[in-house]
Protein backbone atom coordinates (compact mmCIF):
# COMPACT_ATOMS: atom_id res chain seq x y z
CA UNK A 1 0.00 0.00 0.00
CA UNK A 2 2.42 2.34 0.93
CA UNK A 3 4.93 2.05 -2.01
CA UNK A 4 1.76 2.30 -4.12
CA UNK A 5 1.02 5.60 -2.60
CA UNK A 6 4.95 6.51 -2.63
CA UNK A 7 4.70 5.49 -6.92
CA UNK A 8 1.56 7.69 -7.13
CA UNK A 9 3.01 10.45 -5.48
CA UNK A 10 5.85 10.40 -7.55
CA UNK A 11 4.20 10.44 -11.04
CA UNK A 12 1.97 13.50 -9.60
CA UNK A 13 4.90 15.49 -8.82
CA UNK A 14 7.00 14.54 -11.68
CA UNK A 15 4.44 14.26 -14.30
CA UNK A 16 1.20 16.23 -13.50
CA UNK A 17 2.19 18.73 -11.32
CA UNK A 18 4.75 20.53 -13.22
CA UNK A 19 5.12 24.30 -14.95
CA UNK A 20 7.93 25.89 -17.40
CA UNK A 21 9.03 27.69 -14.42
CA UNK A 22 9.56 24.83 -12.54
CA UNK A 23 10.96 23.20 -15.25
CA UNK A 24 13.97 25.48 -15.42
CA UNK A 25 14.44 26.38 -11.83
CA UNK A 26 14.20 23.04 -9.72
CA UNK A 27 16.77 21.16 -11.97
CA UNK A 28 19.12 23.94 -11.44
CA UNK A 29 18.27 23.98 -7.76
CA UNK A 30 18.93 20.37 -6.98
CA UNK A 31 22.54 20.40 -8.37
CA UNK A 32 23.33 23.70 -7.32
CA UNK A 33 26.50 22.32 -5.96
CA UNK A 34 27.66 21.35 -9.53
CA UNK A 35 26.96 24.23 -11.37
CA UNK A 36 30.41 26.19 -11.61
CA UNK A 37 28.68 29.62 -11.23
CA UNK A 38 27.70 29.11 -7.75
CA UNK A 39 30.28 26.14 -6.75
CA UNK A 40 33.31 28.46 -7.88
CA UNK A 41 31.58 32.03 -7.01
CA UNK A 42 28.42 32.52 -5.54
CA UNK A 43 28.79 30.22 -2.94
CA UNK A 44 32.16 30.63 -1.38
CA UNK A 45 31.23 34.51 -1.70
CA UNK A 46 28.52 33.86 0.54
CA UNK A 47 30.62 31.87 3.23
CA UNK A 48 32.92 33.96 2.90
CA UNK A 49 31.14 37.31 3.61
CA UNK A 50 29.31 35.31 6.12
CA UNK A 51 32.76 34.33 8.22
CA UNK A 52 34.17 37.86 7.68
CA UNK A 53 30.80 39.29 9.41
CA UNK A 54 29.92 36.70 12.20
CA UNK A 55 33.58 35.44 12.61
CA UNK A 56 34.52 33.16 15.34
CA UNK A 57 30.45 32.00 15.63
CA UNK A 58 30.11 31.76 11.83
CA UNK A 59 33.43 29.56 11.75
CA UNK A 60 32.23 27.19 14.75
CA UNK A 61 28.40 26.77 13.15
CA UNK A 62 30.15 26.35 9.41
CA UNK A 63 32.52 23.44 10.88
CA UNK A 64 29.70 21.69 13.18
CA UNK A 65 27.45 21.73 9.84
CA UNK A 66 30.02 20.54 8.24
CA UNK A 67 30.33 17.72 10.48
CA UNK A 68 26.68 16.94 10.27
CA UNK A 69 26.66 17.14 7.00
CA UNK A 70 29.66 14.51 6.53
CA UNK A 71 28.33 12.60 9.23
CA UNK A 72 24.65 12.32 7.34
CA UNK A 73 26.29 11.64 3.79
CA UNK A 74 28.14 8.92 4.72
CA UNK A 75 26.04 7.04 6.90
CA UNK A 76 22.91 7.36 4.35
CA UNK A 77 25.60 6.62 1.31
CA UNK A 78 27.54 4.04 2.70
CA UNK A 79 25.57 2.93 5.08
CA UNK A 80 21.72 2.98 4.51
CA UNK A 81 21.58 3.11 1.04
CA UNK A 82 23.32 -0.09 0.64
CA UNK A 83 21.32 -1.96 3.21
CA UNK A 84 17.62 -0.63 1.76
CA UNK A 85 19.26 -1.57 -1.72
CA UNK A 86 16.14 0.34 -3.30
CA UNK A 87 16.27 1.51 -6.84
CA UNK A 88 15.68 4.40 -8.65
CA UNK A 89 12.63 4.94 -9.96
CA UNK A 90 14.07 4.83 -13.42
CA UNK A 91 15.77 1.74 -12.89
CA UNK A 92 13.07 -0.11 -11.09
CA UNK A 93 11.29 0.81 -14.55
CA UNK A 94 8.90 3.80 -13.03
CA UNK A 95 8.29 6.34 -16.71
CA UNK A 96 9.38 9.37 -14.97
CA UNK A 97 10.97 12.25 -16.56
CA UNK A 98 14.45 12.34 -15.70
CA UNK A 99 14.80 16.37 -15.43
CA UNK A 100 18.43 15.91 -14.32
CA UNK A 101 20.77 13.24 -13.77
CA UNK A 102 20.16 10.43 -11.33
CA UNK A 103 23.70 9.75 -10.12
CA UNK A 104 24.18 6.22 -8.25
CA UNK A 105 21.78 3.14 -8.27
CA UNK A 106 19.90 3.26 -4.70
CA UNK A 107 17.55 5.62 -3.65
CA UNK A 108 16.37 5.29 0.09
CA UNK A 109 17.50 7.78 1.83
CA UNK A 110 18.38 10.94 -0.80
CA UNK A 111 21.63 12.12 0.30
CA UNK A 112 20.11 15.98 -0.75
CA UNK A 113 17.54 15.18 1.70
CA UNK A 114 19.50 14.27 4.55
CA UNK A 115 22.51 17.21 3.85
CA UNK A 116 19.68 19.49 3.57
CA UNK A 117 18.40 18.77 6.41
CA UNK A 118 21.12 18.43 8.48
CA UNK A 119 22.65 21.85 7.48
CA UNK A 120 19.00 23.47 8.41
CA UNK A 121 19.39 21.84 11.54
CA UNK A 122 22.49 23.67 12.85
CA UNK A 123 21.95 26.54 10.68
CA UNK A 124 18.20 26.46 13.20
CA UNK A 125 19.67 25.62 16.37
CA UNK A 126 22.75 28.59 15.68
CA UNK A 127 20.26 31.75 14.08
CA UNK A 128 17.04 30.23 15.69
CA UNK A 129 15.52 33.54 13.90
CA UNK A 130 16.03 31.91 10.25
CA UNK A 131 14.68 28.53 11.29
CA UNK A 132 11.34 28.47 8.93
CA UNK A 133 13.54 29.62 5.80
CA UNK A 134 15.90 27.26 6.49
CA UNK A 135 13.58 24.79 6.60
CA UNK A 136 11.77 25.91 3.77
CA UNK A 137 15.14 25.88 1.55
CA UNK A 138 15.95 21.75 3.24
CA UNK A 139 12.38 20.85 1.75
CA UNK A 140 12.34 22.65 -1.49
CA UNK A 141 15.66 21.10 -2.14
CA UNK A 142 13.75 17.77 -0.89
CA UNK A 143 11.29 18.50 -2.93
CA UNK A 144 13.31 18.93 -5.98
CA UNK A 145 14.79 15.29 -6.24
CA UNK A 146 10.88 13.95 -6.73
CA UNK A 147 10.50 16.57 -9.41
CA UNK A 148 13.70 15.61 -11.43
CA UNK A 149 12.72 12.05 -11.01
CA UNK A 150 15.59 10.93 -9.08
CA UNK A 151 13.47 10.01 -5.77
CA UNK A 152 10.64 8.50 -4.36
CA UNK A 153 8.82 11.13 -1.72
CA UNK A 154 9.65 8.62 0.97
CA UNK A 155 13.23 8.89 0.25
CA UNK A 156 13.42 11.96 0.52
CA UNK A 157 11.28 12.50 3.18
CA UNK A 158 13.24 9.65 4.95
CA UNK A 159 16.32 11.88 4.10
CA UNK A 160 15.23 14.73 5.82
CA UNK A 161 14.33 12.99 8.80
CA UNK A 162 17.27 11.40 8.96
CA UNK A 163 18.58 14.71 8.43
CA UNK A 164 17.27 16.42 11.24
CA UNK A 165 17.86 13.48 13.98
CA UNK A 166 21.74 13.99 13.08
CA UNK A 167 22.06 17.65 12.55
CA UNK A 168 19.53 18.69 15.42
CA UNK A 169 21.35 16.89 18.23
CA UNK A 170 24.73 17.63 17.22
CA UNK A 171 24.15 21.35 16.68
CA UNK A 172 22.65 21.53 20.05
CA UNK A 173 25.34 20.03 21.89
CA UNK A 174 28.05 21.71 20.11
CA UNK A 175 26.78 25.15 19.82
CA UNK A 176 25.18 25.07 23.58
CA UNK A 177 25.80 28.58 25.08
CA UNK A 178 26.83 29.85 21.71
CA UNK A 179 25.31 33.52 22.58
CA UNK A 180 22.44 33.51 19.57
CA UNK A 181 21.48 30.27 20.06
CA UNK A 182 18.01 28.78 21.74
CA UNK A 183 19.96 26.87 24.23
CA UNK A 184 22.35 30.16 25.82
CA UNK A 185 18.44 32.28 25.34
CA UNK A 186 17.23 29.89 28.21
CA UNK A 187 20.33 29.89 30.33
CA UNK A 188 20.09 33.76 30.32
CA UNK A 189 16.11 33.87 31.35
Amino acid sequence: MLGSVDRWLLLKINRDWTAPSLDALLPVLTDLHRVPWFLYGVGPALIALWLWKGQKRALRVLIVAAIAIGVGDFLSYRVIKPSVARLRPDRAGVAVILRAPARGTWTFPSNHAVNAAAAASVLSVAYPAGAYAFAGVAILIAYSRVYVGAHYPADVIGGLIIGVLLGWPWAVIMLRGDKGSRSSKKKRR
